[in-house]
């Protein structure tokens, strides 16, 4: 039973430290732009939400860890196949932790900075 209790542990620990590890790679800032039409490009703070979230797949949810990539990758301006327009998916997703978490922008404006 003990080693079936550290083995566990072991596994636990890896698992948690993946994500910590990934982290700690991220971009310190990253730059939304590339389907802007009327409001300004959004920057964020993408290391220190990667350091708070922990787990890369929330967001880069197709991604191999360590092989993430931005996000127009698959979301384009429109809605594409299976994937959402870009548009659509950081409102819901970067707006609704916000508004989920009571805790940082959830207006136009404080995103797309002018």
């Amino acid at each position: 039973m003990k080693k079936l209790a550290t083995l566990l542990a072991i596994v636990m620990v890896a698992v948690f430290s993946a994500g910590v590890i990934v982290a700690a790679d991220a971009p310190e800032k990253a730059t939304i732009k590339e389907v802007q039409k009327s409001k300004p490009p959004v920057t964020f703070n993408h290391k220190a939400h990667a350091d708070r979230i922990g787990k890369c797949a929330d967001c880069h949810h197709k991604d191999a860890a360590g092989k993430e990539q931005a996000c127009f990758a698959c979301h384009k301006a429109e809605k594409t196949g299976d994937a959402a327009s870009q548009k659509d998916v950081m409102h819901a997703k970067c707006k609704g932790c916000h508004q989920k978490e009571a805790k940082g922008p959830t207006k136009c404006d404080d995103c797309h900075k002018k």
